[in-house]
């Protein structure tokens, strides 16, 4: 049978190039979380505590003496707050606990 509208056509194409609206909707839906997520460049350590749950003295003792973390550490003044750079920091942060922790 020949789709009689236009959008019946459109329909079937998609449909048979195995597009279907669940399939948009995911994507749709992705692409929206994904644009409303803040674009976070830099965390300090209140952030480190809050992702992770560990504490700030477990953390300075065990995690932010690595140097694959104190590479990406950055500080204005001495004294002055830390940030580091939240993309490589979380990705060796991650490497830390899933591959050298038993």
């Amino acid at each position: 049978m020949i789709p009689q509208t236009e959008s019946a056509l459109i329909t079937t194409l998609f449909e048979m190039s195995g597009i279907t609206p669940e399939k948009v909707q995911q994507q749709l839906t992705e692409l929206a979380n994904n644009a409303a997520q803040p674009l976070i460049l830099f965390w300090d350590i209140k952030d480190f505590v809050q992702a992770t749950t560990f504490s700030r003295k477990f953390l300075e003792d065990h995690i932010l003496t690595d140097p694959r973390i104190q590479q990406y550490e950055r500080q204005r003044e001495k004294g002055g707050k830390r940030v580091w750079l939240k993309e490589p920091t979380a990705k060796v942060l991650q490497e830390i606990i899933m591959n050298e922790w038993l």
